[in-house]
C-alpha cells in the first residue's frame, strides 16, 4: 500500500472541474468564512487607523484622559453630595 501512487482524474488541466462535487460546499462556505474575517479585520485596521489619527489631531494622550476621567469623578461626587444636601433640606 505504500508507495503507491494516486491516480490523476481525468479531464482537463485548466482547474477546477464546473460539476459539483459531494462536499463542495464546505470549501466554499470555508472560503467565505475566511473572506468575511479578512474583511473584519480589514475594517477594524481602517478603523484603528482613523481613531488614532482622531486622537492625534485633538491631542487626545493617555494622560489627558486619565485627568479628564479624575474631573468628571470629581465633577459626578459633588453632583452626589449637592444632591444629599438637597434631600436633607427636603426631608426637615
Amino acid at each position: 500500500a505504500k508507495g503507491k501512487k494516486k491516480k490523476k482524474k481525468k479531464g482537463g488541466g485548466a482547474g477546477p472541474s464546473q460539476e459539483p462535487e459531494e462536499g463542495a460546499e464546505a470549501p466554499s462556505e470555508a472560503d467565505a468564512a475566511e473572506a468575511a474575517k479578512k474583511a473584519e479585520e480589514a475594517r477594524l485596521l481602517l478603523l484603528l487607523e482613523t481613531l488614532t489619527e482622531e486622537r492625534m489631531r485633538f491631542g487626545i494622550t493617555a494622560e489627558s484622559q486619565v485627568a479628564e476621567a479624575a474631573r468628571l469623578g470629581a465633577a459626578a461626587d459633588e453632583a452626589e453630595v449637592e444632591a444629599d444636601e438637597e434631600e436633607e433640606a427636603e426631608a426637615v
